[in-house]
């Protein structure tokens, strides 16, 4: 288990959640700032997009059905056009193979279905904090 959210230089693990719904955006972010992890929010995939431009995320937590860009494709366009290959965790509350295959494909860490259990999503982004940046 990640025994703290700070990496080098004491800085706090950011973490974007994007999500078209206010209720699974605040209850994803009031699931983690307690553990210390900086929360940023996005309500749609351009928004995820801005957002991973000005600030380094590292992990992404995306809802797959927004209105604008479903969410690979928004992890799509933040790999190819700001060159960052994040860490990333799929939501979805239509957990099809078809889509879980496709998550594969893009590489996604993880695929969590809705609805969720809060401790199941906290430990899921301590192993892949761990995974993909030591132990801390």
């Amino acid at each position: 288990m990640v025994a703290s959210a700070e990496i080098a230089h004491g800085r706090p693990f950011e973490i974007l959640i994007s999500d078209d719904d206010d209720t699974c955006r605040e209850t994803v972010r009031e699931a983690l700032e307690p553990k210390g992890y900086q929360t940023h929010l996005a309500s749609c995939g351009r928004e995820a997009i801005a957002l991973a431009r000005r600030r380094l995320v590292h992990v992404v937590i995306i809802d797959m059905h927004m209105p604008d860009l479903n969410g690979l494709e928004t992890v799509r366009i933040i790999r190819r056009e700001i060159s960052i290959v994040v860490p990333t965790i799929l939501m979805s509350a239509d957990p099809s193979d078809d889509l879980m295959r496709k998550a594969m494909t893009e590489r996604c860490d993880s695929f969590i279905p809705k609805p969720f259990d809060l401790a199941t999503l906290r430990e899921v982004v301590d192993e892949i904090l761990r995974r993909h940046y030591g132990d801390m």
